[in-house]
């Protein structure tokens, strides 16, 4: 999803804005206390306990999450800005491409909804594709077959921390579709928590990825009829 750095804001554990106050499961997980959990102390500003995917769901439900579009990254909650226009066209246009061409028995496609990753990682990609099968709270890498992100403003970011994080979770494949300089970075089969140099492929060549048989997308063929006036 694109995003600027600049605009982007976190919402780190123990935040007034939360309404946290008493027991961490108290304020956050008000259920948990009928199953008898034990709730864990709000933890002091030096020593912040990274937020899971369970709490940040019981927060949504709760009404107590201040902003509607957010996603969970490394145990912290980022607020997500509104998207660009060329974000918008080009990030909807590659996820109906996708669900279109790939079928439903063997896929699932996801388009700019959370991706349960891990505990402390639910990000919102712009498309993904999982193998066939139930969805679950911790996604086993190899039912990922492929991540998109559409970036305009938040390349930068792309590039190395969501590469990194999905490199980290064993993620096969993600691309970064650079809409300003017409071009996918194209990041593969990752080794030690990282991937190698991406390969760059501009819009006019076709893009196949690897765990999708039969399945290619020219991103040129996506381009609006009509140049969308948007400044860079």
């Amino acid at each position: 999803m694109s995003r600027s750095r600049a605009r982007r804001r976190i919402i780190r554990w123990g935040a007034e804005g939360l309404g946290m106050t008493g027991a961490r499961a108290d304020a956050i997980l008000p259920s948990m206390n009928d199953a008898a959990v034990t709730p864990r102390p709000i933890a002091r500003e030096a020593t912040r306990l990274p937020i899971t995917m369970d709490e940040v769901l019981a927060l949504q439900a709760a009404g107590k999450l201040p902003y509607k579009r957010t996603q969970l990254l490394d145990g912290e909650i980022h607020e997500m800005p509104a998207d660009g226009l060329r974000h918008i066209h080009y990030a909807m246009k590659i996820g109906r491409r996708i669900g279109a061409s790939l079928p439903e028995d063997r896929y699932f496609v996801g388009v700019q909804t959370t991706l349960h990753l891990s505990r402390y990682n639910g990000p919102s990609p712009d498309v993904y594709v999982l193998s066939a099968g139930p969805l679950v709270k911790e996604t086993p890498p190899e039912r990922i077959l492929l991540i998109v992100e559409v970036a305009s403003t938040s390349l930068t970011d792309d590039l190395r921390d969501s590469a990194s994080r999905y490199a980290r979770h064993d993620v096969a494949e993600f691309w970064v579709v650079d809409v300003r300089n017409r071009v996918t970075f194209v990041h593969r089969t990752p080794r030690n928590g990282a991937y190698p140099t991406p390969a760059r492929i501009a819009f006019e060549e076709t893009l196949k990825p690897t765990l999708i048989p039969d399945f290619t997308l020219r991103i040129a063929d996506l381009d609006p009829a009509t140049p969308i006036d948007e400044p860079d």
